[in-house]
């Protein structure tokens, strides 16, 4: 019974722990291709080697006589199975690093204070027979580990869906941090459980003391983690808020900029249709052509379909009117009728004001060129620009890195495009080809929207 007990010990604890972790990640970020699969080998692979664990471990270093090499194997082997755990996690979700190290001594935390509730307070101290009732003890373990996981996984959830794909970046502070974390949790479980089994063989209060003592280092590192995302979270509304504040700013002087253009455009029409009085008829033909030239900025971008793009494309084309950009536009804007008017906004106004200030700085007329295309590729809405560009681009994971030198307000746009188009099912592509800076957003449309849109190009046609 003692050896059945022993190998349900080890297969719990790799299956408490995968489960933790995964409840963590499969919060806040996606799985990966073929996540199943991958889920299912790493199950089988680190069962099959916790099931190694009594007669390659135990029997061979036993963890009471408290010699330094006893509790390095077992501290060892340990931190040995959770490390794979965190190669399953890193293959099966999209995850930084960072994220990877800290989920895993999150969820070690996690599975370690069930283990300390159950194991230490429970079965060796309040009901000391529990483990010679394997049934019994089996269902105590699943049906704890189910209330606890359960009640964690209903507390975080909230603030984990609002981070966003991630919770920490690559960097070398983060990676530290989290290693930090994890190094604590291991070295605090071991000291304590060196407790315990001195409390076995001299004085048994001094279970509950280590207990509560691992109980508690479990619950300050679950705490730090949790800070931790808090803080990130309102890191990101911050920078969210600083990036709206920029914006608003932005788009005050743009709209004066705006104003001046018209004012000036209608200026010179004033003095042109006065001019038409004095002229003869040769030459007045002339000056028609140049007032239509004149309102053509006003008249040839609206007409694509949806009036929040037209709007948008009637800013962008008086703001690149003054900057002696050409803006060339062909699209089909109602194919965008699935969108909120903010996300439609926030997706074309980023990206064709990127263009605008990356070919701004060309003095060259001919690289002064700005193209946008709306079209439906089969089931999917394609949104595609295309400027000169000439630097290298520089990828920080998998979007550009902002070039700009005021990082406080720049970095923001790329990711809010990234993120409507993920909030849409879909995804966004840059590149640069023949010193073409290409952007490329494909969503897929919804069916009930495709459905209505065939039905009203039906009415039209009949009409």
């Amino acid at each position: 019974m003692e050896e059945v007990v022993k190998y349900i010990e080890e297969i719990r604890f790799i299956w408490e722990l995968l489960a933790a972790v995964n409840i963590f990640a499969t919060i806040f970020t996606k799985k990966r291709d073929r996540f199943r699969q991958k889920l299912v080998v790493s199950v089988v692979i680190l069962t099959f080697l916790s099931c190694m664990y009594p007669k390659l471990v135990l029997d061979n270093f036993t963890f009471t006589e408290m010699n330094f090499t006893a509790v390095f194997v077992h501290a060892g082997w340990y931190v040995l199975l959770t490390l794979m755990a965190a190669m399953s996690l890193y293959t099966c979700y999209d995850l930084t690093k960072a994220d990877t190290l800290f989920l895993c001594a999150a969820g070690y935390a996690m599975q370690h204070l069930e283990f300390v509730v159950v194991n230490e307070v429970l079965a060796k101290g309040i009901w000391p027979t529990l483990e010679t009732h394997v049934p019994l003890y089996v269902f105590v373990c699943v049906g704890s580990s189910a209330i606890f996981y359960i009640a964690v996984y209903r507390y975080i959830s909230k603030n984990f869906r609002a981070l966003d794909d991630y919770l920490l970046e690559d960097k070398p502070k983060n990676i530290m941090l989290a290693l930090i974390m994890f190094a604590a949790i291991v070295a605090c479980a071991f000291m304590c459980q060196t407790i315990f089994t001195m409390g076995q063989l001299n004085y048994d209060s001094i279970n509950y003391l280590g207990a509560a003592v691992d109980a508690f280092m479990c619950m300050l590192v679950l705490g730090v983690g949790y800070a931790m995302c808090q803080i990130s979270g309102l890191n990101r509304e911050k920078g969210i808020i600083e990036q709206l504040l920029y914006e608003r700013k932005r788009q005050y002087e743009l709209s004066k900029e705006n104003i001046e253009v018209i004012n000036r455009k209608c200026h010179d029409l004033k003095h042109q249709i006065r001019a038409l009085e004095n002229v003869d008829a040769s030459e007045r033909k002339n000056y028609i052509d140049e007032l239509d030239r004149a309102i053509d900025i006003y008249d040839s971008v609206l007409n694509t379909g949806n009036e929040v793009v037209d709007t948008i494309l009637s800013e962008k084309s008086l703001n690149c009117e003054k900057r002696n950009i050409r803006l060339s536009c062909i699209c089909d804007a109602s194919y965008l009728d699935f969108m909120s008017t903010l996300d439609i906004y926030a997706l074309l106004g980023n990206a064709l004001d990127n263009a605008i200030e990356t070919v701004s700085k060309f003095k060259d007329e001919n690289k002064r060129v700005i193209s946008m295309t709306i079209k439906s590729v089969g089931d999917f809405l394609s949104i595609q620009t295309e400027n000169y560009y000439e630097r290298p681009l520089e990828f920080s994971g998998d979007l550009p890195r902002s070039i700009k030198k005021n990082k406080a307000y720049h970095g923001y746009g790329m990711k809010s495009m990234a993120h409507i188009a993920k909030k849409y099912g879909g995804s966004l592509v840059c590149d640069v080809d023949d010193n073409t800076f290409k952007l490329q957003i494909l969503l897929p449309m919804p069916p009930e929207f495709l459905r209505l849109y065939e039905l009203r190009e039906k009415e039209k046609n009949t009409l």
